[in-house]
């Protein structure tokens, strides 16, 4: 019996030793090239439900904000309501603000998913540490589309590992 509480007192102190933290990601998707008048597309959500899945699969605290939807993509990232997001991502306590801008085409009066750029900041230093785009809307269906979401996070994801 004294032995089963001391075994159980040690593996206590063991798993106490060794501190445990994982860093905290914040996530913003904003739809361009679509005005208001045009239902919300799946894509956005399963793009950003893709990207934080790969990050929360690697061990990363994953948030994220309402979608926005711009008619054009700004000039400059932190403006309006993404500078408002990237705020609430540095009260949070986010080491990482990952902005996507899923990009869409009207052709024809039908919406049409174009690109979408992703891009990692550092909040402390608000530095791009990297952006790249993927093509969207090419996967045969909704869950070949969330494999491809899921694949571009571990892509974007091997940029920050290292730091």
């Amino acid at each position: 019996m004294i032995y089963r509480r001391l075994g159980s007192l040690a593996v206590l102190f063991v798993l106490l030793a060794f501190p445990a933290s994982a860093s905290m990601v914040s996530f913003l998707m904003v739809e361009t090239g679509l005005n208001e008048n045009i239902p919300s597309n799946q894509l956005s959500t399963l793009w950003g439900g893709g990207l934080m899945a790969a990050f929360f699969d690697a061990g990363f605290i994953v948030t994220d904000s309402p979608l926005i939807r711009m008619d054009k993509k700004p000039p400059v990232d932190f403006t309006g309501q993404v500078e408002n997001d990237f705020n609430e991502a540095v009260t949070a306590g986010s080491e990482y603000f990952i902005l996507g801008f899923l990009e869409y085409e009207l052709i024809s009066g039908k919406v049409v998913p174009v690109n979408i750029t992703i891009k990692i900041y550092e909040i402390d230093t608000k530095k791009l540490i990297h952006e790249q785009i993927f093509p969207v809307g090419t996967g045969n269906n909704l869950a070949d589309e969330h494999k491809i979401a899921q694949n571009a996070g571990r892509i974007i994801l091997s940029h920050i590992k290292d730091r």
